[in-house]
C-alpha cells in the first residue's frame, strides 16, 4: 500500500469478501465481524466461535483458523487456509470445546441486592456489638 485510498479500497473489498463467506458458510446465524488488521471475529448466536488472521507467506495470502480458548491471548489452531470461506467454514465445523458464558450474569447472580442488604446490615451489627459492652 503506498496511498489512504488504496488501503481503503483493498479494506473495502476484504470486507466484502468476508461477508461472502460468511454467506457461503449457510448457517443464518453464522456472523463475521472485521476486527481491522487482518482480523475476524467469527461468531454464532452471539457465541464467540473463533477467530481468523489473515497471514502473508512468500507473498501469498492465506488464513489462520482458530477456535476460541479460555485464555483470550491463545486459541485452538486449526489450520492455514487459502480462501476465506473455508477458513469460516472450518471454524463452524468444529465442536466448541468450552461452553460460552456471560460474566455479567455471574455477577448479578451471585447474591440478590436483598442478600446484600442482610450482609451489611449483619457486618454493622456485629461491629457495634463489641464497643460498649460491660
Amino acid at each position: 500500500m503506498t496511498t489512504f485510498d488504496d488501503w481503503q479500497e483493498q479494506r473495502r473489498r476484504t470486507d466484502a469478501d468476508a461477508q461472502a463467506a460468511a454467506a457461503a458458510t449457510g448457517s443464518g446465524d453464522a456472523t463475521l465481524t472485521d476486527l481491522g488488521l487482518g482480523m475476524w471475529l467469527v461468531s454464532v448466536a452471539g457465541t464467540n466461535r473463533g477467530t481468523i488472521t489473515q497471514l502473508e507467506v512468500h507473498g501469498e495470502q492465506r488464513y489462520s483458523a482458530r477456535l476460541r480458548h479460555f485464555n483470550p491471548g491463545q486459541g485452538v489452531l486449526i489450520g492455514e487456509y487459502w480462501e476465506l470461506e473455508k477458513a469460516v467454514a472450518a471454524i463452524l465445523a468444529e465442536t466448541p470445546k468450552l461452553q460460552g458464558r456471560d460474566p455479567f450474569r455471574q455477577l448479578t447472580n451471585y447474591a440478590s441486592r436483598d442478600d446484600m442488604r442482610e450482609r451489611a446490615e449483619r457486618a454493622r451489627l456485629r461491629r457495634r456489638a463489641g464497643r460498649y459492652s460491660a
